[in-house]
């Protein structure tokens, strides 16, 4: 049988009792609050800034991640955390936070706290504790001039990081001038929690191909991009077995060599060499490198070359294209549609174009095909945007000059949304998909939305418009991250200057604040529906059985008038009233003498 869904009260109620919940308890009582229309979010706090604005893990970084600043003050503002300070004043490249609860650690567990990682001076990785800012630990990772790191990511989420380098190549002079033209990237690989090198190796033009032009290493797999708009897939851990001549430890001598892993000058050594190409697990062509790899069955999901705004996708498997596969651009836009693999573990497709966003799902036909099924579609475009009408041109001479035929630039323009979608994303502790778009309504003015919506219809449950930092018609970045009760949006104009506003989750106060003005306060009850929730309503002040309360308990205590349209009240105690009413005005318009009384002059 299922379980009746209870309100925020009735949950914390059974929390109080005891009652055995579910571990998401405690997200359902905000997720319902949030959704409640007496509850907006308000921004609290906004700050402007020259320099870039991050966030990582609900901490807002400014000045270049040297000033930290989270957490709930007064007003509940954001409060200044910590300051980083790195050797020398170096600039911070990239930065990525690894917090995890020391429960799940295993043992033995030396201590382990919640890090910040951040690549200082484009050659030193360093440890910070996330807390106080303190530094923890310190990696210089190469003397080599021909690279630069500037590149720090996730290789598996929570487990192993990947460093990555950008060749330096100063002036005009070209690769095969560099004196290491073969060299396309070098990449670092460490576990954390503790903090531990695993070994670096190099991607070369000589082993993977004279076209490759870029390398990563993400969730296990070697990724190699190609010229031709080839993209190969390799096992890391084969790479890992197969190639690598020796484990070192940070901190310690090199066997064979004189020198200390992870210090300067000497840095992290090549411990592992690749002389041959791993095994190709998976290859396509795609353009602009562009692939994705999920659902359930596993299919991928590319854009072929010359085949701009449609995306194909085919099981991962037998490479065999889906049934309905093909997803097509519907309008013409600012920018390229996108497609992704949603966040939530479902296996579902988000198509996004200029104004919509489609949820696909992939179902099984038979043992051995599959088709793409459109569950709904989420219209962002507001009501009131329509094509501007095209004005008739005339000459100085008065002639009439005809427009260009369709097709063209100038009717183009008037074809083109403006609007411009720039997140969509989903909410894990709250089970909500969110959006979030800019609506240009004039040469210096935008209203931007945050939209939150059902996970399984996609109907629209919440919306909240955004502050406008600048007054600009788009932006060229904006940013949204959504955290339970808190919203942060970072913007940066075309000017270069960044904002950051902050809003939380507050109750209305506009009824409370009426209700003030009239000298009372707001009666309040509740009432259960009968799929049992709990609606918080005003007093009903037309029911006749509260009004015959009221008017017996006041009228007791002479405060009110009897309501003479009352039937039940019968004329002897209006005549009884009434006379009680004039007594009570005679008293009243008769004025008191104080002190003693005057007397009568002789």
């Amino acid at each position: 049988m299922m379980e009746k869904s209870l309100n925020a009260y009735q949950q914390i109620k059974r929390r109080e009792y005891g009652i055995r919940q579910s571990s998401r308890s405690k997200f359902n009582i905000l997720k319902r609050l949030l959704l409640d229309e007496n509850y907006v979010y308000k921004d609290v706090w906004t700050k402007y800034s020259n320099k870039d604005i991050r966030t990582e893990g609900g901490r807002l970084y400014f000045e270049n991640y040297t000033k930290c600043y989270g957490g709930y003050g007064k007003g509940n503002k954001p409060v200044y955390l910590h300051s980083i300070s790195t050797p020398q004043d170096q600039k911070i490249e990239t930065a990525l936070e690894a917090s995890i609860q020391p429960e799940t650690l295993s043992l033995p567990c030396k201590g382990e706290r919640p890090s910040f990682y951040c690549i200082v001076g484009k050659c030193w990785l360093m440890r910070y504790d996330l807390f106080s800012g303190n530094l923890l630990e310190e990696v210089y990772l190469s003397p080599r001039s021909h690279c630069q790191f500037k590149d720090l990511s996730w290789n598996e989420p929570g487990c192993s990081i990947v460093v990555k380098s950008t060749h330096k190549l100063s002036g005009c002079v070209r690769l095969v001038e560099s004196g290491h033209p073969t060299v396309v990237k070098v990449l670092a690989l460490f576990d954390v929690f503790p903090l531990k090198f695993t070994g670096m190796f190099e991607i070369t033009k000589t082993v993977f191909g004279k076209d490759t032009v870029d390398a990563m290493a993400s969730c296990g797999f070697l990724t190699t991009m190609h010229t031709s708009g080839l993209v190969k897939l390799h096992s890391m851990e084969y790479v890992l077995q197969e190639y690598m001549q020796y484990e070192a430890e940070l901190y310690t001598e090199l066997p064979d060599q004189n020198e200390i892993c992870g210090n300067q000058p000497f840095g992290l050594p090549l411990n592992i060499i690749i002389k041959e190409e791993p095994p190709v697990l998976f290859q396509v062509h795609c353009h602009q490198s562009s692939l994705e790899v999920g659902g359930y069955p596993w299919h991928y999901m590319y854009t072929p070359k010359r085949k701009d705004g449609s995306f194909h996708v085919k099981s991962l498997s037998s490479g065999q294209l889906a049934d309905n596969g093909i997803l097509h651009s519907k309008t013409l836009g600012m920018e390229e549609d996108r497609a992704m693999f949603c966040t939530d573990e479902s296996g579902r497709i988000l198509h996004i174009d200029s104004n919509s966003v489609s949820v696909y799902r992939i179902q099984e036909k038979n043992v051995t095909e599959c088709m793409i099924e459109k569950c709904f579609t989420i219209d962002l475009k507001k009501e009131e945007q329509g094509r501007p009408i095209p004005y008739d041109n005339y000459s100085s001479s008065g002639r009439h000059i005809r427009s260009i035929a369709f097709g063209s630039m100038l009717l183009m323009d008037f074809e083109l949304p403006n609007m411009c979608i720039h997140n969509v994303d989903y909410e894990n502790e709250l089970d909500l998909l969110w959006t979030s778009a800019d609506y240009s309504i004039s040469d210096d003015s935008t209203e931007s939305y945050l939209r939150f919506h059902d996970n399984s219809t996609g109907k629209n449950v919440k919306e909240v418009q955004l502050k406008q930092p600048f007054n600009e018609s788009m932006y060229d970045e904006n940013h949204i991250h959504v955290d339970l009760d808190t919203v942060v949006q970072t913007v940066k104009s075309f000017n270069g200057e960044f904002a950051c506003v902050v809003y939380r989750l507050h109750a209305k106060e506009e009824d409370r604040d009426g209700q003030a003005d009239n000298g009372h306060k707001p009666r309040r009850s509740i009432r259960l529906d009968q799929s049992g929730n709990s609606e918080n309503t005003q007093a009903d002040t037309s029911s006749s059985t509260s009004q015959h309360y009221r008017r017996q308990r006041r009228r007791g205590s002479g405060e009110l008038d009897e309501d003479w349209s009352d039937p039940s009240i019968s004329s002897r105690q209006r005549r009884q009233s009434g006379a009680r009413e004039k007594r009570s005005h005679d008293q009243q318009q008769t004025p008191r003498r104080k002190g003693r009384p005057m007397t009568k002059e002789k």
